[in-house]
């Protein structure tokens, strides 16, 4: 019987080394710029984490003709928008708007409860948009680990808007960063469970973002992921990306970090690392 069936049945060794290198680089992270002005915290729901940021594009760069609406990772259920600070700046600087979205979090809620959340916080940040006179602006998704795994639900889920009264197709592009894709792949964690209530709960097809994949793409999509990643597997990634070329996408970007773990991919907010080049370059097109 092969070992093959039951890989993803355990954590991927490397996390060991995931753990290790994490106070590294949670120094290096606080050791960035910060934004110089923060906007308020805007909030579109009764419960504490239903908010997002909004920051604003440097004083001394051209503002882009584009927003960005981004979700953070942490295992659906650790860390805030505040965190990443350093990622807001460094797209402040290449002169983009960007919102920075907070949810509700596992065990206190579930799949549903999320995808709800981001349906809110995507019209919330809409109607913001709107109210600024930036209708005319593109809207990038993006997201990292968890929220990279959500930002592909509602960029592909044709149904996860439908509530809100908006679609999917609002997005002009969308970014994913070491996001869990195919969750087929992923060893069945506490946090997955919480999330999904197992593999034969009907909600398990609710949150798999590969199975939401059902027609060709041709809006520009960037998958970045290590090799290494000892987090989530790097097979996420591939067999997403694989998935978009079975149905004949287009303007898709597959970038693999050699030798990279799950944080390289969270890097990009390092202007020398090879994930912070790689989307710069990508975002390039946004004029």
């Amino acid at each position: 019987m092969s070992i093959a069936r039951f890989q993803h049945l355990v954590p991927n060794p490397n996390i060991l080394v995931e753990g290790l290198r994490l106070p590294w680089w949670l120094l290096r992270i606080q050791n960035l710029p910060k934004p110089a002005k923060k906007l308020r915290k805007h909030r579109y729901g009764p419960h504490f984490r239903q908010y997002y940021l909004h920051y604003e594009p440097a004083k001394n760069v051209a503002e882009r003709d584009t927003v960005i609406i981004y979700t953070h990772g942490s295992g659906w259920q650790f860390g805030r928008p505040e965190m990443f600070e350093a990622n807001a700046q460094w797209l402040s600087e290449q002169g983009f708007h960007s919102f920075f979205l907070s949810h509700r979090r596992v065990p206190q809620s579930d799949i549903r409860g999320l995808r709800s959340d981001m349906a809110s916080a995507v019209l919330a940040v809409s109607q913001q948009v709107e109210a600024l006179g930036m209708a005319g602006k593109k809207i990038v998704l993006a997201g990292n680990s968890a929220g990279g795994h959500l930002s592909a639900l509602a960029f592909f889920d044709e149904t996860l808007l439908e509530a809100v009264g908006r679609s999917p197709r609002m997005f002009s592009a969308l970014a994913l960063f070491a996001a869990p894709l195919d969750l087929d792949c992923m060893w069945p964690s506490p946090p997955l469970l919480l999330l999904t209530n197992g593999k034969r709960n009907p909600e398990f097809s609710l949150s798999n973002p590969i199975l939401q994949v059902k027609k060709a793409e041709n809006r520009p999509v960037l998958i970045l992921h290590g090799d290494m990643d000892g987090v989530v597997e790097f097979e996420n990634s591939r067999r997403f990306y694989q998935r978009l070329l079975d149905f004949g996408s287009t303007n898709l970007r597959f970038e693999t970090l050699q030798k990279g773990y799950h944080l390289d991919s969270a890097s990009w907010c390092i202007p020398s690392h090879e994930s912070s080049l790689v989307f710069k370059d990508w975002l390039s097109q946004f004029q």
